[in-house]
């Protein structure tokens, strides 16, 4: 199971999508698009908006904060608006999301420098489900969410293109500009970080339901 949204994070997409709706409208009928005339192998503005613009919204508030998500998005979709008639037919999923992930990365080095980590020459394949990978992949605790806002940027994207947009790994090396070795590197860290922080300052339970769920631990002396 994928990430489900809680009410709290429910109600602000809801009211941005809405807007993103009116944002449509707008880019649809003012001649921003100029792809006219070139070929966009049948794809068109109005359905990669319709497929993509609520998952993207989600997928920006995850890596830019849910007050930039909004901004980034419509950023996003004017992009894709005027580059479909360089869209060569590869997946569309896949470069949807490389704009995406670009626009979020170019707005996060505005605000400060983002420090890409060193990598590992080889790692060993994850195997079985772990318990960070079941904290993200069902519902996220608050938690859980605020370990991943604060892994570096190139770790929380894979991390949130694999286990909460449900991309493959090829995908995500696509959407990420990275070889497909070092997206499965970033992925490895990005876990074990996670796993780390969640031993160090969550503690882990079942509640009634059998879920797996965490607690932020109460800081040392108190």
């Amino acid at each position: 199971m994928r990430l489900q949204m809680t009410a709290a994070e429910t109600g602000p997409c809801v009211l941005a999508m809405e807007a993103g709706r009116l944002f449509q409208s707008i880019v649809t009928e003012s001649g921003i698009m100029s792809s006219t005339g070139r070929d966009t192998h049948g794809v068109d503005f109005n359905t990669v908006y319709s497929a993509f613009y609520p998952k993207i919204l989600r997928y920006l508030a995850r890596l830019v904060g849910p007050d930039e998500a909004e901004d980034v998005s419509q950023e996003v979709f004017i992009k894709i608006s005027r580059s479909l008639g360089d869209y060569r037919g590869e997946g569309i999923s896949s470069w949807v999301y490389r704009i995406a992930t670009n626009a979020a990365m170019d707005r996060r080095r505005r605000a400060s420098p983002i420090a890409i980590p060193a990598e590992e020459e080889s790692i060993a394949p994850d195997s079985a489900e772990t318990a960070e990978q079941h904290l993200i992949r069902g519902e996220m605790s608050e938690c859980v969410r605020g370990l991943i806002d604060a892994l570096p940027d190139t770790y929380r994207a894979v991390l949130i293109l694999s286990e909460i947009e449900g991309l493959a790994d090829a995908e995500i090396a696509s959407v990420v500009g990275a070889t497909l070795e070092t997206v499965k590197i970033r992925l490895h860290r990005a876990r074990r970080r996670l796993r780390e922080a969640l031993v160090d300052r969550c503690s882990l339970y079942r509640d009634g339901d059998d879920r797996l769920l965490c607690d932020r631990k109460a800081p040392p002396g108190n």
